[in-house]
């Protein structure tokens, strides 16, 4: 049987009913007259464990987005992904041709977002033609912006009434070019960072010690006779992630840690690792996790 195409609604309906989606499709748009993306949500109320294939889409990156927790196993090839609880609002990217299993424990209500691979092209050429960039293949991520920028696109009637289309079209442009900035990954044969070898591992270095403290991006970029711009890049090209956020994931990755391995106050360990109060290190925590550190710590302990 061939694959379904994406460039008409009923191509959009054949790719979900392959995948095992049953019932009716909450929200369906697209393919839209300039970028030519697709939007579509579905739900369910009821788990499904029955493991579903999930067909390709090789001319368009998917972008899966979690509106509620999904308790979920995933597969690429026969490589796991993820299993367990997923948290709510986050987003993961799926490049043009991978394909995967998975089957899902729990409701679930996702906003899948196709994004033909010209179009990420196209605005990788215009957002530097020294370095052109793909969008890298993420794990499910907290992204406020991300969020922000499809909850417009599924309103887009009410916000634009008959313009809904050209809305939509514009908002596309704008996450494409957030993910562009932010998850975006060299493409092969690209001239690597020159944030590299020595000069990375006394970065990392630097930034581990003192990951609980103000770590000062301009500084880390003075040492490497840097602009703060041009260090950001390089980092990000050379990490994966912006220095910002390479410092919040390892400062959570301690705090997850502490709390599998010790017993001290949640307050303490916030504090130990640069946390200006327990409220901003719980949401932050959340965002990553899934759970509220108390909540985290009481599960994994249980599980023991």
């Amino acid at each position: 049987m061939s694959e379904p195409t994406l460039d008409s609604p009923e191509g959009l309906v054949d790719w979900f009913r392959r995948g095992g989606v049953t019932g009716p499709l909450r929200h369906c748009t697209g393919p839209l007259p300039l970028s030519r993306a697709s939007i579509v949500r579905w739900s369910s109320d009821k788990p499904d464990t029955t493991i579903q294939t999930i067909g390709t889409h090789a001319d368009n990156y998917r972008i899966a987005v979690l509106l509620e927790p999904l308790e979920s196993q995933i597969w690429n090839g026969e490589s796991p992904v993820c299993g367990g609880m997923i948290g709510a609002n986050r987003f993961r990217i799926c490049p043009p041709g991978s394909q995967g299993r998975w089957r899902r424990m729990s409701s679930c209500d996702i906003v899948n977002i196709f994004i033909p691979t010209a179009t990420i092209n196209t605005l990788g050429r215009l957002r530097d033609a020294e370095t052109p960039s793909l969008l890298a293949d993420t794990s499910y991520t907290p992204d406020r912006v991300v969020l922000d920028l499809v909850g417009k696109l599924l309103n887009a009637q009410l916000l634009a009434g008959s313009l809904a289309q050209q809305f939509c079209d514009s908002m596309i442009t704008a996450l494409a070019s957030y993910l562009l900035e932010n998850y975006s990954q060299s493409v092969p044969g690209q001239k690597p960072s020159s944030l590299c070898g020595t000069r990375l591992q006394k970065v990392l270095a630097h930034i581990s010690e003192c990951v609980a403290e103000d770590v000062s991006i301009a500084a880390l970029a003075d040492s490497c006779a840097m602009s703060e711009s041009h260090f950001s890049r390089e980092f990000r090209k050379a990490v994966g992630l912006p220095p910002h956020q390479y410092v919040m994931k390892l400062r959570l990755e301690r705090a997850s840690l502490a709390l599998l391995e010790g017993d001290a106050r949640i307050i303490d360990i916030a504090v130990s690792l640069g946390f200006n109060n327990v409220s901003h290190f719980s949401r932050a925590f959340a965002m990553r996790y899934g759970l509220p550190p108390a909540i985290f710590r009481r599960n994994r302990h249980n599980c023991a």
